[in-house]
């Protein structure tokens, strides 16, 4: 008695090798998508320091045609003469505009981001960050505008 055996032509993968080829895919996903979130990330982040510079660039404008900066303003809330105020920051979270003096006779001005979180992760009424430069703290972003003498010993600046 012969058994027959299938055709030796016969073409295709079988359920072994299929299942090889989608185990190797996976993990090849599992080790680029981490990658890939980061990219993202490190994108949306570099927009919401380009929206920022835009911002300072605007209240330094706003600076030298009224001779002084706008008032502080709550977070998320935009300041006298800034147009180019987004309001859907790319990664979430919202802007803050602070306007503070610092002690030692020392005024700051500094546009913060408030991450995904929305928590303030860097302390009020002191110099977080040195005039045109960025400092991070956690997911938040802050962008020093200027140090400034004034007589407000400290606090926010709100001006009539």
């Amino acid at each position: 008695m012969h058994i027959q055996n299938r055709d030796q032509n016969q073409s295709g993968f079988t359920l072994i090798e299929l299942l090889v080829v989608i185990v190797i895919l996976g993990i090849l996903a599992a080790l680029a998508y981490p990658a890939f979130v980061s990219m993202v990330r490190r994108a949306q982040y570099a927009e919401v320091r380009q929206q920022m510079g835009v911002m300072s660039r605007e209240i330094q404008a706003y600076l030298l045609e009224n001779g002084q900066y706008p008032s502080d303003t709550n977070a998320g809330s935009p300041p006298k003469g800034v147009v180019n105020w987004p309001e859907n920051p790319p990664v979430g979270g919202t802007y803050d505009y602070d306007h503070w003096g610092v002690g030692g006779g020392q005024c700051y001005v500094q546009i913060g981001f408030n991450g995904d979180d929305g928590q303030r992760n860097y302390q009020v009424h002191r110099v977080n960050a040195e005039p045109q430069s960025f400092q991070a703290f956690e997911d938040d972003l802050v962008l020093g505008v200027d140090l400034y003498d004034c007589p407000i010993a400290q606090g926010s600046i709100r001006q009539p």
